[in-house]
Parts: structure tokens; sequence; C-alpha cells
């Protein structure tokens, strides 16, 4: 039969056509050697024990199918570090090779050609380019056909998507795939990921880690080095190159902190050579993969006044459908860009909020960070209106607020706990108003954040914002506005017994309010109160008696209660009981009367003291549990305490063991949440079973 010369199917290289063969000879190349393509492994590694740990349970773990780790974490904490140390320290268990890919450098317009990174693996295991498939689909199922029993570690930095864990997933028992991401990769759970988030360090290893990069010389500095860590809020990448930095000899700790002090030069400032910041580059690269109404999101975000925010703020910041912002919101916790506290609270990292405000300051005209800033400050000072109403109802109050766009209900209870979560950013927010020129704003925000400071006894927050009240009030040119600034000043000054401070706002509040009755009583009543912790009783007496016959006069019957109740006050701190008692249950019949709950139990406290001291213990006893109960359920912590005090000795007296110990764990459990000191005294009350040398 003659030769034929046609060839059928494809071929790839050279084609040889004979006649006739003998015999074939095949020589191939030299032994393919299994790849080892990590990157060094960091230099300073510090901690991230727990991650480590959980890492080799789950390889250990194994299975039928190959084990993944899933990093995730913000832009420049560690994942890339973790995940080479653990690669390097456990590069043995992979006789088959280690391959590594960045997927960022992958990453086009158009998405990721993860294709290319399937290409480059199988060249890397021996695949010639020539033989390479030229379709995606046919390139991952050959990935899989040479890894099916192979033993690999495959290293994914920066991925974005689960389907790129999946293409570049050997199918051997025994590989392990571990990928890092900004966020995390929920859509690999159904592969059995072991999630792994991380964080930024706390102060111990943030400091560990600078001193191991630093000069030993300046390892003396310890005080620097920690604020240092404080000012990198833990970020490894911040604080590699704040170590990096103090590993030159003329950086010094304390000089680098004054250096990266500045909020709005610290980014550009976090950089160890003329190439730029390579912390805000992170951060760049993150914020660039967002859509655009997210990124307007982050930087409308990063102008909010306080440290964290809720969900409701999102819709205030993007002025847009309550649907859209938590859409995008979404996205920025899921990019690690925004975290995600307990419930519905969430906080930018110090170092990527002061990014965002740079985003905003570059991309956003001066109008429209004034305006946000503007819907930041109204939100939160129609929020303390709403909850001060709810707590204190219909008192009287100088300032008017419209509630109308305000879509919160409150009931007391709620309203205090609005409040106490909101006190941070409320205190911002009348900085921002007070820097804003919103004058009216500030010192309206003092008189509705009243209950919250009289009741928690926020002392530092109390006097910061009434000083702002006061400048503000002048700026209006408010005389009565001032005159309540002043006095509610003056209280927080009595609360520290800081007399001489509390006695000179109340002079200049009583010559400011004239002849203005409701001024001139206000100012009246803060003039007993600091009489009555001088321990001058007779003075303060004469005070609440003359307020007393004053409110009865015009007819004023919460104020003649309220007035009643400082006066039965003083007069059983001057251990006068018996004329107490009459006044206080007065006073407690118009509270009852007028429905407001949380006076009469202040009243129920007072009464129950002048029982107790006149050993009428059951009366005691009946009043101070009416107290607690109304004060718990509206989350008055310093009012339950102080019945609760007065409680245990109560219980003391009338051998009640049971009511004793309830009380005094109760009262123990305030106190340790409130970090105060008496939980001491109180642990030992409970310890011998009694209170020694009891005085109420």
């Amino acid at each position: 039969m003659a030769p034929r010369n046609d060839v059928t199917g494809s071929s790839v290289g050279n084609v040889i056509q004979a006649s006739s063969i003998g015999e074939l000879n095949i020589v191939t190349s030299a032994p393919h050697h299994a790849p080892m393509q990590l990157p060094p492994a960091p230099h300073a590694f510090v901690n991230r024990a727990v991650q480590l740990r959980l890492m080799d349970e789950a390889v250990d773990r194994g299975g039928t199918r190959p084990t993944i780790l899933a990093l995730s974490g913000m832009a420049g904490v560690g994942k890339s570090a973790l995940a080479l140390h653990w690669a390097h320290t456990n590069h043995s268990r992979f006789g088959d090779g280690l391959l590594y890919a960045n997927v960022a450098e992958y990453r086009h317009r158009d998405g990721v050609a993860t294709g290319e990174i399937v290409a480059f693996f199988l060249r890397s295991l021996g695949v010639h380019q020539q033989y390479l498939p030229t379709q995606y689909p046919e390139r991952v199922a050959l990935f899989r056909s040479l890894t099916a029993h192979a033993r690999l570690l495959v290293v994914l930095d920066d991925v974005d998507e689960p389907a790129q864990v999946r293409a570049l997933s050997p199918a051997g028992r025994g590989s392990v795939i571990v990928g890092t991401s900004r966020r995390r990769l929920n859509g690999l759970a159904i592969d059995g990921a072991q999630f792994i988030d991380l964080t930024p360090f706390n102060a111990d290893e943030g400091e560990r880690l600078v001193t191991r990069l630093m000069s030993p010389a300046a390892e003396q500095d310890q005080a620097s080095i920690r604020e240092l860590v404080r000012l990198c809020e833990g970020l490894p990448l911040a604080l590699s190159v704040a170590g990096a930095r103090l590993a030159q000899p003329r950086w010094s700790p304390a000089g680098l902190v004054r250096h990266l002090s500045d909020d709005r030069e610290r980014l550009d400032r976090l950089t160890i050579d003329p190439g730029g910041s390579p912390v805000k580059h992170m951060f760049d690269t993150a914020y660039a993969d967002l859509r655009e109404s997210a990124q307007i999101l982050y930087r409308r975000l990063g102008l909010h006044p306080g440290p964290e925010f809720g969900g409701d703020v999102a819709v205030v910041a993007g002025a847009t459908p309550a649907f859209s912002a938590e859409a995008d919101l979404e996205l920025l916790c899921a990019a690690n860009l925004v975290e995600q506290l307990d419930g519905d609270r969430y906080r930018f990292h110090d170092l990527v909020r002061l990014h965002a405000r740079g985003r905003a300051e570059t991309d956003d005209p001066a109008e429209q960070r004034e305006a946000t800033l503007h819907r930041f400050v109204d939100w939160y000072a129609t929020g303390a209106a709403a909850a001060d109403r709810a707590v204190l109802g219909n008192r009287w109050r100088r300032g008017s607020h419209d509630l109308t766009g305000w879509s919160g209900r409150f009931d007391a209870a709620s309203g205090m706990a609005w409040l106490v979560v909101e006190r941070t950013n409320l205190l911002a927010a009348m900085r921002a108003a007070d820097k804003l020129g919103s004058h009216d704003v500030v010192w309206k925000m003092c008189e509705s954040l009243w209950a919250l400071y009289h009741s928690h006894k926020n002392y530092a927050d109390w006097i910061e914002s009434h000083e702002l009240g006061v400048r503000a009030a002048q700026r209006c040119d408010d005389v009565t506005a001032e005159v309540r600034m002043r006095n509610q000043l003056a209280r927080a000054h009595i609360e520290l017994h800081e007399f001489g401070a509390a006695g000179r706002q109340l002079e200049i509040a009583r010559r400011l309010a004239g002849d203005d009755p409701q001024a001139t009583s206000v100012v009246l009543e803060s003039t007993g109160l600091l009489y009555r912790d001088q321990g001058r009783y007779a003075e303060a007496v004469d005070v609440f008696e003359d307020l007393v016959l004053k409110q009865r006069a015009l007819g004023d019957e919460r104020s003649y209660a309220l007035q009643s109740y400082q006066l039965g006050d003083v007069l059983v701190r001057a251990s006068l009981e018996e004329r107490a008692v009459p006044v206080l249950e007065e006073a407690l019949r118009t509270m009852e009367r007028l429905g407001d709950e949380m006076a009469a139990a202040r009243v129920h406290i007072a009464l129950g003291r002048a029982y107790h001291r006149l050993r009428r213990q059951h009366e005691a006893t009946a009043e101070l549990e009416a107290a607690i109960v109304t004060t718990r359920e509206r989350e008055q912590p310093v009012k339950e305490a102080q019945a609760l005090e007065v409680l245990v000795g109560v219980a003391q007296d009338n051998h009640d063991t049971i009511r004793f110990r309830t009380a005094a764990r109760r009262l123990l459990e305030l106190y340790v949440d409130a970090g105060s000191p008496r939980s001491a005294d109180v642990q030992e009350w409970i310890d011998r079973g009694r209170r020694p040398d009891w005085t109420n």
C-alpha cells in the first residue's frame, strides 16, 4: 500500500513521517523538580498564636478533600505575613511543591484573569507552554488531573471571590489552599473552609512587633513606644513602618510620636522612603475596589464626628433610601473597611477613618462636606431631644425642637438607653456644632442631655459640654439659656465637691436671672443643694422652704412637689426625720398623681432613708423596693445603687439574711459595671455577711 501523507486530529510541535520504523528511542527531558514559589518568610513575625493553632488543627483534621484556609481582615492587618509564616513553618508537609500567586498581579479592569494563574501553575508543574489548553475550563480540568494524587500547598494572596479559590484548588487529598482576602469569603463555607479572621494587635503585641524591628538603643522609651502603637491602633503594617523608621539612627520613639501626632498628616508620614506610604496605598486599593455609591458612603462616614455609629447613621450620611445605604454599609463591612461591633453598631479603624476623611477632603467640595456634617449634628440633636422628652416628660425647657423628622419611638427606658449608647457621639456632635457655628444647637443639646448626665454622672462630659453651652448661649445673646447652662454646670461641680467653682457659676447665674421667676427658682434650688452638700443644713432648709412656698403660690404642682422632695431630703440629712416624713409623703402623693415615676422613685429613696432612721423598717423596705423597681426599669443605675445601699442596712437591722445578700449582690454588680472602687467594700460585706459600722 502506498504511504499516506494526511494527519488526523490535532498536534503540538513537529510531525515526522516515516514509511517504516524499526526501533524507536524516546529521550525525555530532565526530571521535573517540585516548585518552591513562596516569597521569603516575614522578617518580624509576632503572636497570632490563636490563628496559627486554628490553621494547624484544620489541616490535621484532614478529610477526603483538600483543606481551605480562608484568612480575612482589613488592609495591612497581616494576612499575608500569617499565610507565609505558616507556609514556611509547614513546607515539609508538601513534598509535591509549594505554589504561590499574588492575585492582585492578575487583576485587570474587567476582573481577575484566573486562567492566567492556572496556566502559570500548570507550567510550574511541568506542562510545556505548547501543551497548555487554550480554554479556561480545560486548563482547570488539567490542573485537577495533575494534582489528583499530589500533596501541594497553594498560597493565594489578595483573593476577591470564592470562585478564584475553587479554580486554583489542587484535587489531591492532603493538599492545602491558603487564601488571603480583605473580604470574608463566606461562599467557601460550602467547600468546608476554615475561616481565620485577623484583627489589629493589642498594645502588648504591637509593642513586641515595633521593638523587634527598631534599634536596641531606642527600646528604653517604653511610654513613647506604647503611644506609637496607639497612634497606629495596632495595625501591623503601620507598626512595621514605624519600627523600620526607628531602626534609623535619626529617629527616636518620642520624635516619631511627634511626627505622627498630626491626624491630617499621619497616613502620608507612615512611610520609609520617598515612594509613598504603603499604608495609604493599601487603603487606596481597597477603596478603588468599591462601587461608586459605597465610595460616597465611605467618604461621608469618614466625616462622622464620633468614634462609632449605628446603622441609622449610614442613611443620614448618604442621604439615600435605607435599603441602598444598608447595602453599601454591608459592602464596606465585607471589604473590612468598616468593622461591625455588637448589634447594629459600626466603627472605623482609626487609620481607615483618617483615610476616609482624607478622601472626602480630596474628592468632595467643602459645601458637600459641611452639609454632611450638619446632617450628622442635626440627627444627634433631634435624637437627644426626643429621648429627653421620653425620659423627663413635659418639664420646662428653654429650647424647642421639631421632632416630626425623628423616626424612632422612645419610652423612658429606651430613651435613656439610647442616650447612654450615643453618649460619646453626642458630645462629639456638640463639638462639631460649635465649630460649625451652630450655637443654638449646642446649648439646646446640653439641655436635652440633663437626664443622662444627672443620672449617669459622666462628669467630664457634663462639664465640657456645658462650658461649650455657656459660650454658645452668650453667642446667641440668650440670657435665659446662659442661666440654665451655668446652673447645670454648677450642679456638676457641686456633685464633685468643687464648691468654689459651683459658687462662682451660681453667682453669675443669679445676677443674670434678674427678676425672671423661673430662672431665679432654678438657681435657688442649686444654691440649696450647694449648702446641703457643704453641710450647711440650716441654710439649705431655709432655701427649700422658701422655694416650696413660692411654687405653691404659683400653682406649679410638679415644681412644688420637687422642692418638697429637696426639703425633705435635707431634713433627713440634718437628722430631722420626724419633720421630713410628712413633707416627703406629700411630695410622693403629688408625683404619683402627676405620673412622674422617676421623681417618685427619688422620693421613695428619701422616705426609705427616713423610715430606716426612725426604725420603721417594714415601711423603709417597701419604699426602697419600689424605688429599685422603677430605677431598674428606667436604667438608672446610680439611683438604683442609692436605694440598694440603704436597703442593705435595713435588711441587716432586720436580720433578714436573704434580702441582705440579694441586695448586696445586685449592688456589687452595679458597682463593678460602673468601675466603682466601692465594689471591694460590698464584696467584703457579702463575704462577712454584714456591713460593719452601718450609717446612712
